[in-house]
């Protein structure tokens, strides 16, 4: 019986050697779900694969999920830099404090998803719908976001200096402390926009 606690010692020795081991096997595991899903649209598996990679702080950068189907995916923090996100659908999706700078995110579906404090500089997101989307506190500079579906998104207290606009739909977007030069929204649709000093815009019809 005077054995019995040296044996538990030793088990639990040679557990805490081994579960480094164990979370490399676990890791592969899972990036070998995400690499067997690349071309399939729909996968509940890679999700759970890249939530946990995440919760693990594995960095995800240059991640092709072209056309994926990623709705309510939950990546806070997550390092996406130059990930590709192209037609992918992240509607509803937690991406706040995400690094997603060059990343390309062109006719991506970000309806209702959350990119507050994200970083998105130079991010390739011309006709994304990012309807409803909140981008409070997002660093957009030099980001594409031309003819981008942006009505009625939260882009309070962004940064917006040098992004591109050009037939982006901000119509009932928040803009409020935002980081944007007047001439830098003078081609986008801005009707019902709360500006950057907090007035609410109106169109010349109206002001008449």
């Amino acid at each position: 019986m005077e054995q019995l606690p040296k044996i538990i010692v030793v088990a639990l020795v040679l557990v805490i050697k081994e579960a480094p081991d164990r979370r490399k096997q676990f890791h592969y595991q899972a990036w070998s779900i995400i690499d067997a899903s690349h071309a399939v649209k729909v996968s509940y598996a890679r999700i759970l694969a890249l939530q946990d990679l995440n919760e693990d702080n594995v960095s995800l950068r240059g991640l092709d999920a072209s056309g994926a189907e990623l709705v309510d995916i939950n990546l806070p923090k997550a390092n996406l830099s130059a990930a590709n996100f192209n037609e992918s659908d992240l509607s509803n999706a937690n991406l706040s404090n995400t690094n997603l700078d060059n990343a390309n995110l062109s006719g991506a579906k970000l309806s209702g998803a959350n990119l507050s404090h994200a970083k998105l500089s130079f991010a390739r997101l011309n006709q994304a719908n990012l309807s409803s989307a909140n981008l409070s506190s997002a660093n957009l500079i030099c980001a594409d976001l031309s003819n981008a579906n942006l009505s009625g998104v939260n882009l309070r207290n962004a940064t917006l200096n040098g992004a591109n606009l050009d037939g982006a739909y901000l119509t009932g977007a928040n803009l409020k402390g935002a980081k944007v030069s007047i001439s830098e929204l003078s081609a986008a649709f801005i009707e019902g926009a709360i500006m950057p000093d907090g007035s609410k815009h109106q169109s010349l019809k109206d002001s008449k």
